[in-house]
């Protein structure tokens, strides 16, 4: 007995499938939003001193991690963490707030939000307990 249909069958499915596929996206679901508007960090202290003199201080992400925060609280509270929980070596460590949107600096990790692309350091910020 011959079955006549069954090389069609196995091109027929796969294409409803990868169509599926294709359209499980809808087209009208909304962009993630980022959480806030302006992204603070903490770094290494002694850059208040090239910020002060008007010198540009970038960060890398290249060269180290840099976790975002949408508040100065928020950037404190972890550095205090990390320093207690020996994540970070001790020494002199400020939260600093970056040039650029939080969106476009920010991407998401499974530590939260994570820089991204290179940032210039905005300013330096002083968080009163």
């Amino acid at each position: 007995m011959r079955y006549p249909l069954r090389p069609l069958l196995l091109p027929l499915l796969l294409a409803c499938l990868l169509a599926g596929c294709a359209t499980s996206k809808s087209p009208s679901a909304p962009a993630t939003a980022a959480p806030c508007e302006t992204a603070y960090t903490f770094a290494p202290g002694n850059y208040i001193i090239d910020i002060a003199s008007g010198a540009e201080v970038v960060l890398d992400p290249l060269m180290h991690d840099f976790p975002l925060f949408c508040t100065p609280e928020q950037a404190q509270n972890a550095l205090e963490l990390a320093l207690a929980n020996g994540n970070l070596p001790d020494g002199d460590w400020r939260i600093y707030r970056l040039g650029g949107d939080f969106e476009d600096l920010a991407a998401a990790s499974g530590r939260g939000y994570m820089l991204k692309r290179m940032a210039p350091l905005a300013d330096w910020v002083t968080v009163k307990k």
